[in-house]
């Protein structure tokens, strides 16, 4: 793929510091989820003379409930570390198609420039994939998967407004590059997932982990204004 020069170079490079820095002090924030415990007192006091042994005994139960504290954490921080790796290739088709596409020996020559005609195939693969995945998925629990019905109806509606936002996404690496606005977009995500956390679950509390919240926040606004003006 060809580089991609900005106006400030040194600006783009302290804003995706930033960005990062924001991201390591986010593991420090605490939070405050009740363990799902299986208590005896939801076993019902008459069952039935034939059960199913393989029946799992307490439903919602998973492996990840069966993790200590620093477990739970170091497996959470290491597949956030892969998915932030696949996350932040997501993108590197369609720039290198827009690349290639400038060359009259490519098989890309000719091929659009608009990042938005690209839209369509990447949520396509997307799509293709995750069914892929789910079908190994049941076949790998042998046809009897376990669904959450409360989830699937939210999880229409947050693929809806990924589908928007990645439109949006769409349009601002066409218009500011893709070298400055993935570092401000990638950067707001964890402050507003925080906010859920806070707000909505309850589940990030205490003096300590608001100060850091706060500090979080500002590294975020400054490595996002240093990346916008990087530009410039």
């Amino acid at each position: 793929m060809d580089a991609e020069e900005v106006a400030k170079p040194l600006l783009n490079y302290v804003g995706a510091g930033l960005s990062v820095v924001s991201a390591f002090i986010f593991f420090f924030i605490k939070s405050e989820i009740p363990k799902n415990t299986y208590s005896v007192d939801t076993t019902p006091l008459m069952t039935e003379h034939v059960t199913d042994e393989a029946q799992d005994p307490c439903p919602g139960y998973s492996w990840v409930d069966n993790l200590s504290t620093a477990h739970s954490r170091i497996v959470g921080c290491s597949l956030a570390v892969i998915s932030g790796i696949l996350y932040g290739s997501t993108f590197v088709p369609v720039i290198y198609i827009k690349d290639h596409s400038k060359r009259n020996d490519s098989v890309y020559s000719g091929a659009s420039q608009y990042d938005l005609d690209y839209v369509f195939a990447h949520a396509s693969g997307i799509f293709l994939t995750s069914t892929v995945y789910f079908l190994a998925y049941c076949v790998t629990m042998k046809n009897n998967p376990k669904l959450y019905p409360e989830a699937v109806l939210p999880g229409f509606l947050s693929g809806l407004l990924w589908a928007i936002a990645s439109c949006c996404w769409f349009i601002a690496n066409h218009s500011l590059s893709a070298v400055v606005s993935f570092p401000i977009i990638t950067a707001g995500p964890g402050f507003v997932a925080a906010m859920w956390g806070v707000f909505m679950f309850k589940e990030i509390q205490g003096q300590q982990n608001y100060l850091l919240m706060i500090f979080a926040f500002c590294i975020i606004l400054t490595g996002a204004l240093c990346t916008a003006f990087s530009k410039v």
